[in-house]
């Protein structure tokens, strides 16, 4: 049988030489693809081994002044002296621009002879006094009872410097506005909001009734009137001004130019209106000054009366109390009175630098209203917004290396967070929170406000951990797998569920769970 098919293939092969050949490649072919094409898999993989991991998280910020600061007067007034300019130095306490304040360092001046005087008294009581301190104190009493005898002339004259302004103001200057100014039914010029106009019409009317009763009370007003009546219905009297002005300046402000009232006139009004509101306002100011004198000669005197008693009669132990708590009561005047002149000053509160001057000598300020500017001079922070997703590893006291794009990638600066703030800031729909570096040397001339910085902020160390190279980790959902080398069979990979930790700055991550040292990985999950 086998005989006989060997004898029709050799039969078949002599008169098919052709297709016997292309039987014999095709049967090669496949011989090759089915036994001869078989490969040895080359895995590329990594050893599970021990690391130290460093985490840190890097962003961008700009460097700041660490304080920022706008000075204003407390009081209002005219000032007199700037003693600054922009780029000058300046110390914490120094004076950098005062107003007119004459009234306020006599009054202090004053309070502190006050205060000598009560220290030398109750020293007198305690020790018994003299003939010659009986004489001492007896023209103490008269010298306060002079001091006090000035101070209601000034009082008397700043009350009717205050009707007078005021009157001139109103009725020279201000009623060029209206018709009728005088009367109950005034009316102005021009038209303005409906609650405005009303305000300012109404207020003109009551201006005139306080100003028909001011010059009734100014008329008969002596050194032995009551001066606390006097002193509050005028500081009344100039502070419904002052509000019927502001009005007033708020309406023309608003004018624009028309058929009836030409842009000169309202140039016109402008000033007018400034020229009455500076007025009034240091009327105000005198009038409040020259008050406090008043009251701190007042007190002087009774001071100084009370001492002359108690040298003449000799002094019980509650007698000596009672001195003690008026050299108290002293020595709050002369703080009181340092108090009132400090509030004409402005004082730097820092060490630092002058970067705004917008007082200028002549000019009335106002409290609270800009007038010089100051940055901390060698003391500067860095400010960054870190993303949501990596605050939580920011702690307070995290210590940053930092480089500046003026010195380039190669000259670092140490810094260290100090702030980080609780609510988010959003920058491109991203939130962010702010956080606040300090430089450790406070001393670097080369740090510039304004500069750019590049953080690398530490935010975490771990030595001798299992760790991989991140690349080999990969997600399912939110858990993460590596490809375990089969220790048997280096050719098999078995997904195996790892729990992470720390990422490193070196492309390592930490291995809590899952493997264990020497175990190898697939190095990429795509393998």
């Amino acid at each position: 049988m086998i005989k006989n098919i060997f004898s029709k293939i050799k039969t078949f092969v002599k008169n098919n030489k052709k297709w016997t050949a292309l039987i014999v490649i095709i049967l090669l072919v496949l011989a090759y693809f089915i036994f001869g094409n078989k490969k040895t898999t080359i895995i590329d993989t990594v050893t599970v081994e021990r690391h130290n991991i460093t985490e840190e998280v890097s962003a961008t910020g700009n460097v700041e002044p660490l304080s920022n600061l706008v000075l204003s007067f407390e009081s209002s007034g005219q000032v007199s002296h700037v003693y600054v300019s922009v780029g000058d130095k300046v110390y914490k306490g120094q004076i950098l621009a005062t107003l007119s304040n004459a009234d306020l360092v006599a009054s202090l001046e004053q309070a502190k002879a006050g205060l000598k005087i009560t220290e030398a008294n109750f020293s007198s009581v305690k020790n018994g006094s003299t003939l010659e301190q009986i004489a001492v104190n007896e023209s103490q009493v008269e010298k306060a009872k002079s001091d006090l005898y000035g101070s209601k002339i000034s009082l008397v004259n700043s009350i009717k410097d205050s009707y007078t302004k005021s009157d001139d103001m109103i009725r020279n200057y201000v009623d060029l506005m209206f018709l009728n100014p005088r009367s109950q039914n005034p009316s102005l010029l021009f038209q303005t909001d409906f609650q405005l106009q009303n305000d300012i019409i109404s207020g003109r009317a009551n201006i005139e009734n306080i100003l028909n009763s001011w010059v009734n009370s100014t008329s008969i007003l002596n050194i032995n009137s009551d001066f606390d009546l006097s002193v509050s219905a005028s500081i009344n009297n100039l502070t419904v001004i002052q509000t019927f002005l502001q009005n007033l300046a708020l309406a023309i402000n608003k004018l624009i130019p028309n058929s009836t009232i030409s842009q000169t006139t309202i140039t016109l009004w402008k000033t007018n209106i400034s020229n009455a509101r500076s007025a009034i306002d240091l009327s105000l100011s005198n009038l409040s000054s020259v008050s406090n004198q008043y009251k701190a000669f007042g007190s002087t005197l009774d001071i100084a009366n009370s001492q002359l008693s108690l040298i003449k009669a000799g002094a019980t132990a509650e007698q000596l109390k009672v001195q003690e708590a008026t050299v108290e009561q002293a020595q709050a005047n002369v703080d009181s009175a340092q108090a009132r002149l400090n509030k004409s000053m402005i004082f730097s509160p820092i060490n630092g630098v002058i970067t705004n001057v917008s007082a200028k000598v002549g000019q009335t300020m106002q409290p609270g209203v800009s007038a010089i500017s100051v940055i901390s001079f060698g003391q500067y922070n860095v400010e960054s917004f870190i993303p949501e997703a990596d605050i939580a590893k920011i702690k307070i006291g995290n210590k940053s290396t930092t480089t500046l794009d003026a010195y380039g990638s190669n000259t670092f600066f140490d810094t260290f967070i100090t702030k980080i703030d609780p609510a988010e800031t959003v920058i491109q729909n991203v939130p962010t929170y702010k956080i606040t570096l300090e430089f450790a040397s406070s001393s670097d001339n080369r740090i510039k406000s304004g500069m750019t910085a590049n953080l690398d902020i530490l935010t975490g160390q771990k030595s001798d951990v299992l760790a991989v190279p991140s690349r080999s980790v990969y997600s399912i959902d939110t858990d993460k797998y590596v490809k375990l080398v089969d220790s048997k069979d280096n050719t098999k990979k078995i997904e195996t569920k790892v729990e992470t930790g720390m990422r490193g700055v070196d492309g390592y991550i930490e291995i809590i769970s899952g493997l264990n040292e020497g175990d190898k990985i697939v190095a990429s999950p795509n393998i």
